[in-house]
């Protein structure tokens, strides 16, 4: 069943190449019936989840020669990325329902294909493996569809992915080799490789595998000073582009901090957590200031991001259960949120043809859906309670409050909070409200459709936390057993 989640948007995005007419109808029409279909799988994995640990394991021999296997799996932590996935995939493909490149619509699905491999990878080469195919499609979204800009972004993004991606490979090679000797032998599997953890921690090495794998993790998060290619991403990229950057791309930093970083080398994100917490504090109140000084607004809500992503980090630095859980649910209510933010942008941009916020007034009262959603998700973007990011900021601090690693860094983020909550109200005035200067055409059925299940889940996850705490708590309660049988 995973595999199926893995490899059917890759022989869907082949069949788009090779079929023989030039037909964009049929490729996103094909593209949304995938999608839909993996959705829905997805789903049926999710509410059959057993509650604890990793559940759908597959596991077939890949490289043997190299320790090598095709070894995913699915646990609380990854469950929800990989249903994020699909849902976001048919929600970009509704978004780009006016554009004629069937190429488009295959990249889209590759996208899809190669981030669930990232979530559901059990084995390090693997999981590298994915995590770099993610980069080729992404690159040519950006770089072929993007606005004026869009080359120098794509490039940037590609050089700064690349970069960490460097020094990941290393970690990688280095902590199978290290390990081999009390493994018996070379194993990439990252089961097997949990095994080895204490020796691992014993090593001079282990700080430098730790970075390694940090590095790669804190880039795509991203953590200040490693988030200069993110606005830029951003605000060059097509509408669908910014929602998988937002609502996916990142989370791959968040998770894999959260998968190898404490799954491998506690010890050290124990040693390093004052740092990372320092990293997360600037971001949270840099991100919010930035944010007030921005006149674009797809660069407003990606420097917003960066604060957001400062929560996650903060609430993976207190290693507390609180704090991770918070974690999990920020990043989740982040792509939800957050995409609904840049779908509804992207589709006001196309009928006002500005991005710039001085030239907008009166969106509400010229296309109240579309003014009401965008309303709607710049609240949940301030963590406005009842909606789905409150929660997972909450947790976080709360999480961050609780340890002792992290608690003094607390009281420095809450003006994190402060700055962005006035910064999205300010977007709200000067965007929203007013009478209005010129009346656009509202969301049409197509458009509604992308939003409707970004809507339902800002508000439902925010309502009824127990769809998704149960799920993570499944994941990381295991996790923090193995950390404190370590520590």
């Amino acid at each position: 069943m995973v595999s199926l989640l893995i490899f059917v948007p890759f022989l869907a995005a082949l069949v788009i190449a090779l079929w023989q007419e030039d037909d964009a109808a049929f490729a996103k029409r094909f593209a949304l019936g995938v999608s839909g279909v993996l959705t829905l799988l997805s789903l049926g994995l999710y509410f059959r989840y057993p509650g604890q640990g990793f559940a759908f394991e597959e596991r077939l021999a890949w490289l043997p020669s190299l320790g090598a296997s095709y070894h995913v799996g699915l646990d609380g932590i990854a469950l929800p990325f990989v249903v994020l996935t699909a849902l976001l995939t048919a929600v970009s493909v509704l978004a780009s329902w006016k554009k004629t490149d069937r190429a488009f619509f295959a990249l889209l699905l590759i996208l899809e294909g190669a981030l669930t491999g990232v979530f559901a990878a059990l084995d390090l080469l693997l999981f590298f493996l994915f995590f770099e195919i993610v980069l080729v499609p992404m690159y040519f979204v950006i770089a072929v569809w993007g606005y004026e800009n869009a080359r120098y972004a794509a490039v940037k993004f590609l050089l700064y992915s690349l970069f960490g991606s460097v020094f990941m490979l290393a970690a990688i090679l280095g902590t199978a080799y290290l390990a081999s000797g009390t493994l018996g032998g070379l194993t990439f599997d990252f089961l097997s490789l949990q095994k080895a953890a204490p020796y691992l921690a014993s090593l001079p090495a282990a700080a430098w595998l730790f970075w390694g794998f940090a590095l790669a993790f804190l880039i795509k998060l991203p953590s200040f000073p490693l988030h200069t290619w993110l606005p830029h991403a951003h605000t060059q990229a097509p509408t669908a582009g910014s929602i998988f950057l937002a609502g996916l791309l990142l989370k791959m930093g968040g998770y894999g901090l959260i998968r190898f970083n404490l799954g491998l080398f506690p010890g050290e994100l124990r040693r390093f957590a004052a740092f990372l917490a320092v990293l997360a504090v600037i971001s949270i109140i840099y991100g919010a200031y930035v944010t007030l000084a921005q006149r674009d607004l797809k660069r407003l809500i990606a420097n917003s991001s960066v604060n957001h992503m400062g929560y996650v980090l903060l609430g993976i630095a207190s290693m507390s259960a609180i704090g991770l859980h918070g974690a999990v649910y920020q990043m989740v209510a982040h792509g939800v949120i957050t995409g609904l933010m840049f779908l509804m942008v992207g589709l006001l941009a196309d009928r006002t043809h500005t991005r710039e916020i001085g030239a907008m007034k009166g969106i509400y009262a010229s296309m109240p859906v579309l003014g009401g959603i965008l309303w709607l998700a710049l609240l949940g973007g301030l963590g406005l309670p009842g909606l789905a990011g409150f929660l997972g900021e909450y947790q976080s601090l709360w999480g961050a409050f609780a340890s002792v690693l992290t608690r003094g860094y607390v009281w420095f983020a809450i003006f994190g909070i402060l700055i962005l909550a006035g910064a999205m109200l300010w977007t709200i005035q000067r965007v929203l409200l007013g009478e209005k200067a010129k009346d656009y055409p509202d969301l049409d059925p197509i458009e509604l459709a992308a939003a409707a299940p970004l809507v339902l889940l800002a508000v439902l996850l925010g309502l009824v936390p127990a769809l998704l705490t149960p799920w993570i708590d499944g994941g990381i309660q295991p996790l923090l057993a193995f950390v404190r049988g370590i520590l």
